[in-house]
């Protein structure tokens, strides 16, 4: 017999078809929905840079700062016996250059992904190095955390809530060791205690309103210790047979990083400072590893040496204090043996002015402050020879290559004078024998002094002009160097001027300081 299906029994069918049809809509929509809440954070570590100096805190009991700015160059001298000195010269490696050398791994390239880029891509980390994203809401509460390590494979995204603010905090040890674990509590109450302080600390703190979709997160990392690369040149003595114990302080062995700003905290100060690994003896020139320095802002800074051997020289427990450190910068310590006191840039300077003798026709160097002559430009006859304002050829010419003590001394250029001025300009005024003038420090205490002696002019050649300065002629037509009070403000300058278009003439009378190459 055929079934019949009843009336009622086919809308209850019906009723249950329509009700899961219904159903199943509603549950699509309200998938849909909730995905459009979702912002999926992919997050990479696009590079490290050195420290905005000022911007991260950093102290030794708790918090301290340094009012102290960041030089581009340091240098710094100390005697070695009677005739060799040892040089220092500490320097800040420009931006481009700060990406550690630590890891010593190949660099990883970062691929770029679509998105909303929050960060600028700076110097690559290597690859193989490990670093810790940690993330935290906008009231500091624990939200998630993943370790990563570069060139890896593509990390799993960070599923957050859209249009929320949240902070990202990123470190790493720039190594490829387990990174310590930061926990879960909040981001006040969150620090990593007792890093190593020979570890290549990196940290950087980012908050964000992400987006509902795909984000990228390219995050910038900064260095948080110092590093020093230190190299040493014995080439003017001979080979560097010995270099031992070499050490830089002030160095904490052990520090505290408090995520909420970076703020570190430093233990355990070292009673050596932190050990500079240097390359083999045996050749006229070393060059170190990098060297972790973990330490507060300091100006007092110390290299300290052993023992150091070069040709015959010896040298037992060095000391080259004065460095200025800060944080978080990448130095290059270089070191140089030089010869002589009045050595500035390969080059010795006279210790005074040029003379002519007329009577003897001998030229010579001043031996006090305050006497030489006054010569026109390339001219080899100073005012009140006769022969000053006679320009034929055979009175022109390098009055200092007419010294005749076994040396070939000559007149300096525009730029020697740019070397003894520096790119910071060293000079400061100072007095010696009642004589006012520009002292260079060289060494110790030690420097070249040039007198404020003024020049002469054809209209009035016995006058000394402008007496609270000192002019002084280059072989670079016709820039001098020019130093000594100002007139009207009394400021103090040192500048390499040029005294061409109609200020200056060549007949203009002016000091000359010769130089000569290093023997």
């Amino acid at each position: 017999m055929k079934k019949i299906l009843h009336r009622p029994t086919l809308k209850l069918a019906i009723g249950m078809v329509i009700t899961f049809v219904l159903f199943t809509g509603c549950s699509k929509e309200e998938n849909t929905v909730n995905s459009d809440k979702v912002a999926k954070v992919q997050v990479f570590v696009s590079g490290v840079e050195n420290v905005e100096t000022g911007a991260l805190k950093a102290s030794s009991a708790k918090k301290a700062t340094s009012n102290k700015s960041a030089l581009s160059r340091q240098t710094v001298s100390i005697r070695m016996d009677n005739e060799y000195y040892m040089q220092a010269t500490l320097s800040r490696k420009q931006r481009t250059d700060q990406a550690s050398d630590v890891a010593g791994l190949s660099r990883a390239n970062v691929a770029k992904t679509a998105g909303t880029t929050f960060k600028a891509a700076a110097n690559p980390l290597p690859t193989g190095v490990t670093y810790g994203v940690v993330v935290y809401d906008a009231d500091g509460n624990y939200v998630d955390h993943t370790d990563y390590t570069v060139g890896g494979s593509t990390p799993e995204p960070f599923e957050l809530v859209a249009d929320q603010s949240y902070t990202f905090i990123t470190y790493s040890l720039n190594n490829s060791d387990p990174l310590p674990a930061a926990g879960t509590a909040p981001l006040s109450a969150t620090k990593i205690e007792g890093i190593a302080g020979t570890a290549d600390l990196l940290y950087t703190r980012i908050d964000q309103v992400v987006t509902g979709g795909q984000n990228t997160l390219n995050i910038t990392l900064k260095h948080l210790f110092s590093e020093i690369t230190t190299a040493i040149d014995g080439s003017q003595i001979g080979s560097i047979e010995v270099a031992d114990d070499f050490y830089l302080a002030p160095h904490y062995d052990q520090a505290d990083l408090e995520f909420t700003d970076g703020t570190l905290t430093y233990h355990n100060l070292s009673t050596t400072g932190s050990a500079v690994q240097l390359g083999a003896v045996g050749s006229t020139s070393i060059t170190s590893l990098p060297t972790i320095v973990a330490t507060p802002a300091t100006a007092n800074g110390v290299l300290k040496i052993g023992a150091i051997k070069i040709g015959d020289v010896i040298k037992n427990n060095v000391e080259i204090g004065g460095i200025t450190i800060i944080p978080g910068e990448r130095y290059d310590l270089n070191i140089t043996i030089k010869k002589h006191p009045q050595d500035i840039g390969g080059l010795i300077w006279a210790e005074g002015d040029l003379i002519y003798d007329s009577g003897t026709d001998v030229y010579s160097f001043s031996q006090n402050p305050g006497d030489g002559n006054y010569f026109p430009f390339g001219h080899l006859y100073p005012y009140g020879d006769g022969r000053e304002f006679d320009r034929a050829a055979a009175n022109l010419g390098d009055p200092c290559a007419l010294v005749m003590d076994g040396n070939q001394w000559r007149t300096p250029t525009k730029e020697d004078f740019d070397i003894l001025r520096s790119e910071d300009d060293i000079s400061e005024p100072r007095t010696i024998n009642g004589i006012n003038g520009a002292w260079y420090p060289t060494i110790d205490e030690e420097g070249l002094f040039f007198p404020e002696t003024g020049r002469k002019t054809p209209s009035n050649p016995s006058a000394i002009g402008q007496p609270r300065e000192g002019w002084r002629w280059s072989t670079t037509p016709l820039w001098i160097l020019w130093a000594g009070t100002h007139p009207e403000t009394g400021n103090w300058y040192s500048v390499v001027s040029n005294r061409d278009g109609g200020f200056s003439t060549v007949d203009w009378g002016m000091k000359i300081r010769c130089v000569r190459d290093l023997n």
